[in-house]
């Protein structure tokens, strides 16, 4: 059903590299009950050593940054992790102008002349993935009303936007 395919570009390493940056490894370390040296030993690239699946949800968990995971995900060609558990009524408003700022911001780099850095890539995609975040989490929130408000409505807007009558 689905066809992932590994991507040549390194996203999981790039995601460790910034994750490296972006946080205190000690901290991180000590929360989820490994050494620092081993932390960066598994999110450093060259390094054999690699982060294994319950260590990448503990650091998930206790950073709240996805950027491992959207990392693991662009991977294998995948959009960034939506966490479902944050679609509430009391967080659209906060979505959708989060939404908004972020492509914003993305539209006013890609008018900048400036030289695209490291860091100003990383800046980028990070905007770009939290922008994806928000209108997903918008999107489910809009569902889940509708679903659970009406359902006659819901049904009804199914029929309108899948009939070929229906269509614009």
């Amino acid at each position: 059903m689905f066809d992932y395919q590994t991507s040549k570009h390194a996203h999981f390493d790039a995601a460790c590299r910034a994750f490296a940056l972006a946080h205190n490894l000690e901290d991180v370390a000590a929360a989820v009950g490994m050494r620092p040296q081993i932390l960066r030993n598994k999110l450093n690239p060259v390094q054999p050593h690699r982060l294994t699946c319950d260590e990448l949800l503990a650091i998930t968990d206790y950073t709240e940054d996805a950027r491992l995971l959207d990392g693991m995900l662009g991977q294998i060609n995948c959009l960034p992790s939506v966490p479902i558990n944050n679609a509430t009524e009391a967080n659209m408003q906060f979505c959708a102008l989060s939404a908004t700022a972020n492509v914003g911001a993305i539209a006013g780099e890609a008018v900048s002349t400036e030289h695209m850095t490291a860091a100003r890539r990383t800046q980028i995609l990070d905007r770009a993935r939290d922008a994806i975040r928000s209108l997903s989490v918008l999107a489910y929130t809009v569902e889940s009303r509708l679903q659970h408000s009406a359902p006659v409505l819901a049904a009804a807007v199914d029929i309108v936007t899948t009939s070929p009558s229906g269509m614009m």
